[in-house]
């Protein structure tokens, strides 16, 4: 790792503390509202900066012609294209756990918070329908009930989705520092380290939450996704993937993803 490199990481991390450590200050009451603002736009700049430059082509790679430079890039690229391809499974496999459809017995979503639908339905057990809220109000409610993790983790989601990573990041900090072990904070913070061009960064979040839970299916999706594309790696996504097939509690669409990627895993391993 060049030194130009490492403190561009020093700048991006100090700068996330930072925002992280004012949420703390404002929440405590010891930053008045107006101070912490100008702050957190110093502080976001910093970080956007950081994370920019990271995301860029290093002047090695800037026409080198090697096979490995060559595979190198194409990870990265398609790394960013997949992005398409994990909205997708999120959208279909996913998207019902954030927005508040749990199994009996599960976690809340958070979206109690946000209280009943305005009409046709009954105040008590009517939760708003999380899709029908935009950004500002949820950010609203999660500085209302910084202790909802669920909605706090559902508007990262959100984010990340967008390709805001710098406002996920904020939320995903904020989420591990309030539970550090949670295993939703700890992939997703991967998966956006993977988007940020950091796939060895990564990879030591995802594998924390699979060491929480081995079985989550996220952290493996993630996992097998940043083997493949980030690591130039199909062996080692293969592994995950294939674990996930012989796995009969998947739904449908998550096994038509997960074979997608099997194929893709196996012609890379081909052609390598």
């Amino acid at each position: 790792m060049t030194v130009d490199r490492l403190r561009l990481e020093q700048g991006r991390d100090q700068a996330l503390r930072d925002l992280l450590d004012l949420e703390r200050q404002v929440r405590d009451g010891e930053l008045p509202a107006d101070v912490a603002d100008g702050l957190r736009q110093t502080y976001e700049r910093t970080a956007a900066r950081a994370l920019a430059l990271l995301a860029a082509p290093t002047p090695d790679e800037v026409g080198a012609t090697s096979v490995t430079d060559r595979s190198s890039r194409r990870g990265r690229l398609v790394a960013y294209g997949l992005a398409v391809a994990v909205a997708l499974f999120a959208a279909v496999v996913l998207l019902p756990v954030y927005l508040g459809e749990r199994p009996t017995g599960g976690t809340v979503s958070g979206n109690e918070a946000l209280g009943p639908v305005a009409s046709g339905a009954d105040e008590d057990t009517a939760p708003r329908d999380l899709s029908t809220v935009t950004n500002e109000e949820m950010e609203d409610v999660v500085a209302q009930n910084p202790d909802v993790l669920d909605m706090r983790l559902a508007l990262a989601h959100r984010y990340l989705d967008e390709g805001d990573y710098l406002a996920a990041a904020r939320h995903y900090l904020v989420a591990l520092d309030r539970e550090p072990r949670n295993v939703e904070a700890q992939s997703h913070y991967g998966w956006l380290l993977m988007q940020a061009g950091e796939p060895d960064q990564a990879l030591e979040y995802v594998d924390r939450a699979l060491a929480q839970d081995p079985r989550a299916v996220e952290a493996l999706w993630f996992r097998a996704n940043i083997a493949l594309y980030g690591l130039s790696d199909p062996a080692g996504a293969l592994t995950v993937l294939e674990q996930l097939q012989q796995r009969t509690d998947i739904e449908p669409a998550t096994r038509s993803q997960v074979e997608t990627l099997i194929a893709e895993a196996r012609a890379q391993a081909g052609s390598g």
